[in-house]
């Protein structure tokens, strides 16, 4: 994710567990850098907790995908201390400037995206989704738990050299496209074709209304005055 450093610098700062990364590039893109700054986290991460709770509330996972914050993930994060390592940059000189001038976007980058504190605590994206998705599997009756069980082999055979599940899952919901159909939905094409009534056969029911006089052409007559009031009626469809 980008943010603005100082004099103008741009970050683009990932998080993985343990480690911060961030590269930035001057205004002028004159000069390019790497940061690397190991961090250590004092205490327990509620990682179990957090797994429980967005599995309860999938509303509160996909704000979380939306890099929208939620007070009670705020609450447990705040609840874990970081000690903050020697930064080592790309560029090599002597007293590099780069970690104290990029410090304070990180930390506001770490409090904007909990997605990003959350990899840096050791429980990234893909991670995540997947215990999530888990929990909710276990949750199925054993039928439909083993149906998905299947469903998510036959995903991971097919993607293989592509994303994962759970990335493209995570990426769906990221866009708000998780209740959209598929690309083989849309292939589905159904054409109809109206059979003119002269075409259709006739059948004779004069067998089944033996009392009635000219049997044969008051069927017809019916049917033409049924069709006729359906067309009436279809053309006033908005």
């Amino acid at each position: 994710m980008k943010a603005q450093g100082k004099d103008r610098t741009e970050l683009v700062v990932e998080a993985e567990p343990g480690l911060i990364r961030a590269q930035g590039t001057t205004a002028e893109g004159r000069e390019e850098w790497t940061l690397g700054i190991p961090v250590t986290v004092d205490g327990a991460v509620p990682a179990g907790t957090i797994v429980e709770r967005l599995a309860d509330c999938p509303a509160d996972l996909y704000l979380l995908l939306q890099e929208s914050q939620l007070p009670w993930l705020d609450e447990l994060l705040g609840q874990t201390a970081l000690t903050w390592g020697e930064a080592v940059c790309s560029c090599g000189a002597d007293g590099c400037p780069h970690a104290s001038e990029s410090m304070p976007a990180i930390r506001q980058r770490l409090a904007e995206e909990p997605l990003h504190m959350l990899a840096l605590l050791g429980l990234p994206r893909e991670e995540l989704l997947g215990r999530v998705f888990s929990d909710w599997a276990g949750s199925l009756p054993p039928g439909d738990a083993k149906l998905a069980d299947g469903d998510l082999s036959s995903l991971e055979e097919k993607g293989k050299g592509g994303p994962s599940p759970g990335e493209w899952l995570a990426e769906a919901a990221q866009q708000g496209m998780l209740h959209e159909p598929g690309a083989p939905y849309r292939e589905v094409a159904v054409h109809l074709k109206a059979v003119p009534a002269k075409d259709m056969p006739e059948e004779d029911w004069s067998g089944l209304l033996p009392k009635v006089t000219a049997a044969r052409q008051v069927i017809r007559s019916i049917k033409t005055q049924t069709a006729a009031r359906a067309k009436e009626q279809l053309k006033r469809v908005p």
